[in-house]
C-alpha cells in the first residue's frame, strides 16, 4: 500500500510537468522557417536556400548577411525578416489610415456621392475608381486625396457618367 501511494504521488507531480512542457512552443516561427529552408542542415542559409523565401528577393540576402560571409545564421535571418515584416505592417497601417482619411473627407464634401468612389492605397499611392457625375467632381476628388498627409501620388481613374 505504501509503495502504491508513493508511486501515485510521484505520478501526480510528474504529469503537470509533462503537460506544461508539451504545451510550450519549442521554437519560434523564425526558427521553424529557418530549419525548413536549411536544406543541407548545416545551420546556415546559402543564397540558393534563401531563394525559397520571397522576402529576401531583390537584395535581401546581402542586406541580411551582416558579417558578409556569404551565408545567413539563424539570427541574421530572424533579425532581417522581423525588421522587414514590421516595416510592412507599419506601411499597411499607414495606407489604411490614408484611405480612411480620404473617405471621411469625401463624406463631408457637399454634393459628392462618396459611396460611388472606391479608394485604395498601397505604399502611399492612392487609386481612385468608380463613377462621378461631372468632371469638376472628378477633379475635386483627386485634389482632396492628394491633400491628405502621407499621399505620394494619386491615380484618378474616376469615370464621369454620361
Amino acid at each position: 500500500m505504501r509503495h502504491t501511494t508513493i508511486a501515485f504521488l510521484i505520478g501526480l507531480t510528474s504529469v503537470p510537468a509533462l503537460a506544461i512542457t508539451s504545451d510550450m512552443p519549442d521554437q519560434n516561427i523564425y526558427t521553424k522557417e529557418f530549419k525548413l529552408l536549411d536544406a543541407d542542415s548545416n545551420g546556415k542559409l546559402s543564397a540558393i536556400e534563401i531563394k525559397k523565401d520571397e522576402l529576401f528577393n531583390g537584395g535581401g540576402f546581402a542586406k541580411a548577411d551582416k558579417n558578409h560571409n556569404g551565408s545567413l545564421s539563424e539570427d541574421e535571418y530572424a533579425t532581417y525578416k522581423s525588421k522587414v515584416q514590421q516595416k510592412e505592417s507599419k506601411q499597411a497601417a499607414s495606407d489604411g489610415a490614408i484611405t480612411s482619411k480620404i473617405k471621411s473627407k469625401y463624406l463631408l464634401e457637399k454634393n459628392f456621392k462618396s459611396f460611388d468612389v472606391s479608394v485604395e492605397t498601397k505604399d502611399g499611392i492612392v487609386v481612385l475608381s468608380g463613377f462621378v457625375d461631372n468632371q469638376s467632381t472628378k477633379t475635386r476628388a483627386g485634389k482632396i486625396a492628394a491633400g491628405v498627409k502621407g499621399v505620394k501620388s494619386v491615380s484618378n481613374g474616376l469615370v464621369v457618367k454620361p
